[in-house]
């Protein structure tokens, strides 16, 4: 495998290293615009070009490494982009939001893997904090403190270049670590900058950020105090603390911890042909965190940053316009007419199907059996017979029937006009299933 590297100032000399020391395997080459550094990688044997598009030309690499500077970022993807090659991008994706988000659609329109370089979440620890998290145990998710103070000497940054440059890692792990994203972002600064957010599930959380601190700096992934329902975990100077009614548990040593670092990450979803785990996609949504917090600050005032969660337009789907079809059901009497509206994979939940169905005069859906899932009829016109585990009810428009798992069932028009429902279909765990045909068989 080939890459091109992009970029040799700052993160870009700290790549360049990693790459030639930690994946030898993969051929290298770089382009900068600076020639000054052409003899010393020329010297390591490692091709130099100065112009972009002449290095992808002739060395065809497999992928880019874009470690340029954030307002540059844009031209450089864009122009692997135009020759269909993956991306492994430093943060922020671009200089502004509506430039990222306009990357990130036409990365995805091409289907030309990109992935963002984000470190804090492959921290060791980090990784230990979101399993105990996953393995419930503090219980359920309350709050979320996080405080980062930091004394930067060497790094000037504008007021709001903090928000890309440094507080999006902080926006990153606050989503990695709770699985949720934010509703409502209230941002002040005076000193610091102090950010208070709602999360998804009634997860409160805030952030405070200083460069200017004069005491004790954080670690780099932050301080962290997190509260549950049956203990706290917090994370102050390297250790990880757990609080339950157990008693205190201390860890230092994260060694059993598996946790890849980015690029290895992005080798691993392109050979693996899925998304990096913090492909821009995901990513995205912290930069549009940093933009919401700007736009927070700027007007005073909370604002709703439902928006960035990337779920995309509603989905609108109209039941008496749709185009129907007719088929015997489940070998039942005459044909049923119908349309399926949503399948399982227009879903994030269990539920595996909604029809609209219309049943003729004389015409039925014939006995039949689920396995693990739960189908409800929704009546809207008509009446007629429903059969369920061997009795028949007189049902009618405004009706609701449940089919639990396991259970026969069957529908009949028996009167003079169409009977019209919306059926669907949620599927639950087997152990579930299993338990209540263990508890019916009891009764």
């Amino acid at each position: 495998m080939k890459a091109l590297l992009v970029g040799l100032g700052g993160f870009g000399g700290g790549w360049y290293r990693k790459l030639r020391s930690q994946y030898a395997d993969i051929e290298l080459a770089v382009a900068d615009t600076d020639s000054g550094k052409r003899t010393a990688v020329e010297a390591d044997g490692i091709p130099f070009y100065e112009n972009v598009r002449e290095a992808i030309e002739r060395e065809r690499p497999d992928l880019l490494i874009n470690v340029t500077p954030r307002e540059v970022h844009k031209r450089i993807n864009e122009l692997a982009f135009d020759h269909k090659l993956p991306v492994f991008c430093e943060k922020p994706i671009a200089d502004n939001f509506e430039d990222a988000a306009a990357m990130v659609q036409r990365a995805e329109q091409k289907q030309i893997p990109f992935m963002i370089a984000e470190n804090y979440r492959t921290f060791p620890a980090v990784r230990k904090l979101k399993q105990l998290l996953n393995e419930g145990a503090i219980g359920e998710l309350r709050s979320m403190e996080c405080d980062f103070f930091r004394q930067r000497q060497k790094i000037t940054l504008e007021r709001d270049e903090v928000l890309e440059e440094v507080i999006i890692h902080h926006f990153d792990l606050l989503r990695y670590l709770s699985g949720r994203e934010v509703s409502r972002l209230y941002a002040s600064r005076r000193h610091v900058f102090h950010i208070v957010m709602d999360l998804q599930a009634g997860i409160q959380a805030s952030f405070r950020c200083s460069l200017t601190s004069q005491g004790r700096e954080t670690q780099w992934a932050g301080d962290w105090r997190i509260e549950g329902s049956l203990g706290s975990l917090t994370f102050v100077g390297g250790v990880l603390e757990l609080v339950t009614a157990d008693g205190v548990r201390r860890m230092e040593d994260f060694s059993d911890v598996d946790a890849p670092g980015p690029f290895t990450e992005f080798l691993r979803s392109l050979e693996e042909h899925r998304p990096g785990e913090t492909n821009a996609r995901d990513y995205l949504k912290n930069q549009a965190l940093a933009d919401y917090t700007r736009r927070s600050l700027r007007t005073g005032v909370p604002v709703d940053p439902s928006d960035s969660w990337g779920y995309g337009p509603a989905v609108i789907r109209n039941f008496l316009r749709a185009e129907l079809t007719g088929s015997v059901s489940h070998g039942g009497e005459g044909l049923v007419h119908g349309c399926k509206l949503f399948g399982s994979g227009d879903f994030d939940t269990p539920l595996k199907f909604l029809h609209y169905t219309v049943i003729p005069p004389g015409s039925s859906i014939g006995l039949h059996g689920h396995r693990e899932d739960e189908e409800l009829y929704v009546l809207l016109e008509g009446s007629g017979l429903m059969t369920v585990n061997g009795r028949t009810y007189r049902v009618e428009a405004g009706d609701i029937v449940l089919n639990k798992p396991w259970w026969r069932h069957g529908l009949r028009n028996d009167g003079d006009v169409p009977m019209k429902a919306i059926i669907f279909e949620v599927g639950i765990p087997k152990q579930m299933c299993l338990q209540q045909r263990l508890e019916e068989e009891e009764r």
